[in-house]
């Protein structure tokens, strides 16, 4: 039995989830430098794929989670491929309404979603045969892969196609007349952030065991880009910083509620005016040459 309270340890998870929510959108803003409100949809297809996967084929989740992965990865290839070619501003609106669609679709597609209703009792995550019985093994799966995204991040920012994705960010039209091709670059980018949140949003659900068309809500866009903003979004380590703060720092203003609010938005602002490159220049200079803020 684990020494650490069930309440740390669930805290614990949901921040190895961010992390990995928190590197799929880095990857667009910081790196690609286009803001996509589209990861609660890759979150919420990634649940819903690996539970309907599980729950109706009784497939293993070893599977289903690279199935997830995948289809994160596909629905930003999908997306990608129209919304890119639009405006900077046309795409956020895009990404957007992408997100908002599926929540609508999600509740109302009864048969396949059960609705406002959700669906419950979905198993446990089984890898290999194994079941993850507890918030002690579900926390040390997750800080694993929360260590793999961040190491997936570092290899895909050092890549040859990485340098090509910050070169578009940074001078889109010196980048082109160098022979890189943006729409290609970035649809790469979305492919990855989209896989990065399709294997969150499985892990979520079979965590809770509980799924509903709320997990595609705009609040966790909300969360996520305070987390990579403040963290030090286009750096490896700023948004995993600002995923743990920014998930343990709520429930520990928790317990004083009368100045919760007064806090938590004190601190916002602190680091806005003192830290407006994010928390990452507490981890020294960004990943890569030009990684920041793309300014």
């Amino acid at each position: 039995m684990s020494a650490i309270s069930p309440y740390f340890l669930h805290i614990g998870v949901m921040t190895g989830m961010y992390v990995l929510l928190a590197q799929s959108l880095n990857i667009m803003l910081g790196y690609s430098g286009l803001l996509s409100l589209a990861t609660p949809a890759f979150f919420g297809m990634g649940a819903y794929a690996s539970t309907l996967l599980t729950l109706r084929l009784g497939w293993d989740s070893s599977l289903t989670l690279a199935c997830a992965t995948a289809v994160g990865a596909l629905s930003g290839v999908v997306l990608g491929v129209p919304s890119l070619r639009l405006s900077r501003h046309s795409f956020v609106i895009v990404t957007l309404s992408a997100t908002l669609l599926l929540q609508i679709v999600a509740s109302n597609w009864i048969g396949l979603t059960r609705g406002a209703l959700g669906i419950a009792d979905i198993p446990t995550a089984r890898l290999f045969g194994m079941a993850l019985e507890g918030k002690s093994a579900w926390l040390a799966f997750m800080a694993v892969l929360s260590a793999l995204a961040v190491a997936a991040t570092w290899l895909i920012v050092s890549s040859r196609l990485g340098r090509a994705m910050i070169a578009v960010r940074d001078n889109e039209p010196l980048a082109i007349a160098a022979g890189i091709d943006p729409l290609k670059i970035r649809l790469f980018a979305f492919a990855c952030s989209g896989a990065l949140a399709g294997l969150a949003g499985a892990c979520y659900a079979h965590y809770l065991s509980f799924i509903d068309p709320g997990i595609f809500g705009f609040s966790i866009s909300e969360s996520l880009l305070v987390m990579v903003i403040l963290g030090g979004a286009g750096t490896l380590w700023g948004p995993v910083a600002g995923a743990v703060i920014f998930t343990v720092l709520p429930e520990a203003l928790s317990m004083a509620p009368e100045v919760k609010s007064l806090i938590y938005g004190m601190l916002l602002l602190l680091i806005v005016l003192f830290m407006p490159q994010g928390m990452a220049r507490w981890f020294g200079r960004p990943l890569a040459a030009g990684a920041g803020t793309g300014k």
